[in-house]
């Protein structure tokens, strides 16, 4: 079965990762630093921002480093006799000349016998859809929007002309009776005409209005809820030894589950900023990459190290931790992995008294850098949303519609690369992925942690019809033969039937588990058979799905880019026989 060979590199990658898991070890210690480049930490005394009243005495709190050098402070700017706001800067330089980063404290000078000033801006919220669509010549309705302190907003819809298919503004203004401005907002209306022949404009438009943005905007909805102070991961922190231990795990991981539906969607338009640089935003959310035909993902080797320096360095900042000890592929681990041990080698000396720590301070430990990424999530996550509100129209720019167009249908192959090389055909044996000495590597399933995998290829799917169903099958099938976008809309249903019939036969049995109990050369030979014919019912259902998904991605590689009139992306190619 291993016939695929461009996915043999694969196993070297998860061979270097296997410290994860059922207790792996790590291939190498984690470094330590030499001392003498480590700069010292300023920690500031007393309250910042600090407060003084008018020409009272200005007290300075003082600061400490952590390593006990004495720290320089600059307050020569604080003026008690004029009310305002100054800064004091805090600066330290060790022995070895290492400089720590300057530390500033605001000092507000106030009146005690003035009336509080009110400084706040309020907070405008849209009622109704952002994008809004408008059919052609029908008129527009304002769906209004309010604020958070109850004032009026003003309203400016005049650059909308129903009469004219385009994106046009609706911008929303507020001021409060303090005179504070509200941040602006604005709702794109999109005039569409739904019997005109779709164009790649129209199209992307559909596209990203209706499926990136909303997308996006869900998972940063989600996330925030899941890391809120009283999100289910807190619940769960505070319940530890107690009877509600359990249930409040429980929930943390349905959340979990819920966050990553959500993560699943947006997988399959990694464009635009989620992209850029080396898709670090994307992967600050959930870490899951090829790299050189390489997988690489969360290490758990990493992550336990994490743990132990988020419990005992008062300046450890989760953005700054590389990516395969962060982001749901991290939470995963932690919440739904019951083994507490480490799983680095002995030789990793941050984690050498871990399994000594009582289960229970473990677990405390655990979840407090569970609450930390969490939060590091939801601000990644909720970045991704911002920033494609304000990339959205240099996206449908017509004049780059073009570079645009191939950046969205080259995303639609994350469903060849990841959904069915990745995630099930390499496990299976089917395309090249596991250690030549085994049939099967269910190890290497992408969520081995929660067992959602299989939920993971339907979302795929059903996000790949999503996204071709908005426009490019009219596009495809003005050059088709016939109407071969209803065919691979079809082959795409045919996946997601498969994978309720599979969930409905054993509702508990994971993917991982079905591609384990392919066990003997006979059951190897009947997966290859079922997989070579898929629509033909056989005792290893999980191997139809690799097949059907195989048919899907022949398509994608052979008809959609030559009736969509697109390249190839680089890297796809080959594995249509």
């Amino acid at each position: 079965m291993k016939r695929f060979q461009f996915f043999l590199p694969l196993i070297m990658t998860f061979a270097l990762v296997a410290c994860g898991g059922g207790g792996g070890s790590s291939s190498s210690p984690m470094p330590v630093p030499p001392s003498d480049i480590a700069a010292p930490v300023i920690t500031l005394n007393g309250d910042n921002p600090q407060s003084v009243d008018l020409n009272a005495a200005y007290v300075e709190a003082g600061a400490s480093t952590d390593t006990g050098e004495s720290v320089s402070i600059d307050a020569g700017t604080v003026d008690t006799a004029s009310v305002g706001s100054y800064s004091v800067t805090y600066n330290a330089t060790d022995a070895a000349g290492n400089l720590a980063t300057e530390v500033i404290r605001t000092v507000n000078v106030i009146d005690p016998n003035s009336e509080p000033i009110d400084s706040t801006p309020p907070l405008i919220t849209l009622n109704g859809n952002n994008p809004q669509t408008v059919e052609l010549n029908d008129s527009y309705s304002e769906a209004g929007a309010t604020t958070d302190t109850g004032e009026s907003v003003n309203i400016d819809s005049s650059s909308v002309d129903v009469s004219e298919v385009g994106s046009y503004e609706v911008i929303y203004t507020a001021i409060d009776t303090a005179g504070n401005s509200a941040q602006p907002v604005v709702r794109i209306v999109n005039v569409v005409d739904s019997t005109a022949s779709a164009t790649k404009v129209s199209v992307l438009t559909e596209i990203v209005d209706e499926i990136v943005i909303p997308n996006y905007k869900d998972l940063s909805d989600k996330a925030i809820s899941f890391a809120a102070n009283d999100g289910p991961i807190a619940g769960y922190c505070r319940a530890l030894d107690t009877d509600e231990e359990l249930s409040a795990l429980n929930a943390a991981q349905d959340d979990w589950k819920s966050v990553m539906q959500s993560v699943q969607k947006t997988e399959m338009h990694i464009v635009g900023p989620a992209a850029k640089n080396s898709n670090s935003l994307r992967n600050r959310v959930y870490f899951y990459q090829e790299q050189d035909n390489l997988i690489e993902t969360v290490s758990t080797c990493a992550t336990d190290v994490a743990v132990v320096n988020a419990n005992s360095q008062s300046d450890f900042q989760v953005s700054v931790t590389a990516y395969n000890q962060r982001s749901m592929s991290a939470l995963e681990y932690l919440l739904f992995s019951a083994e507490l041990d480490h799983t680095c080698s002995n030789n990793v000396s941050t984690v050498s008294d871990w399994n000594l720590i009582s289960a229970e301070e473990r677990k405390v430990q655990r979840c407090a850098l569970s609450q930390l990424i969490a939060q590091d999530v939801a601000v990644n996550a909720t970045q991704i949303h911002a920033d494609w509100s304000e990339y959205r129209d240099s996206f449908l720019n017509p004049d780059e519609i073009g570079t645009t167009f191939e950046l969205m249908t080259d995303g639609l192959f994350y469903f060849e690369k990841y959904t069915k090389s990745a995630k099930l055909n390499g496990p299976l044996g089917i395309d090249a992925l596991c250690p030549a000495d085994q049939l099967t590597c269910p190890e290497f399933i992408e969520s081995p942690y929660s067992e959602t995998s299989l939920e993971n290829i339907k979302v795929n799917a059903e996000q790949l019809i999503a996204i071709f169903a908005s426009g490019l099958d009219e596009l495809a099938d003005e050059t088709a033969s016939g109407s071969w976008s209803d065919s691979f809309k079809a082959l795409i249903t045919d996946v997601i039937n498969m994978t309720y019939v599979i969930q409905a036969s054993e509702p508990r049995e994971s993917l991982k588990n079905r591609v384990a109990n392919i066990t003997s050369d006979n059951d190897s030979a009947a997966c290859e058979s079922a997989f070579g014919s898929p629509t033909t019912e056989s005792e290893f259902a999980i191997c139809n799905l690799g097949g059907l998904v195989k048919r899907v991605t022949d398509d994608l590689k052979i008809e959609f880019v030559t009736y969509l009139g697109v390249d190839l992306p680089e890297g796809s190619g080959g594995d249509t026989d």
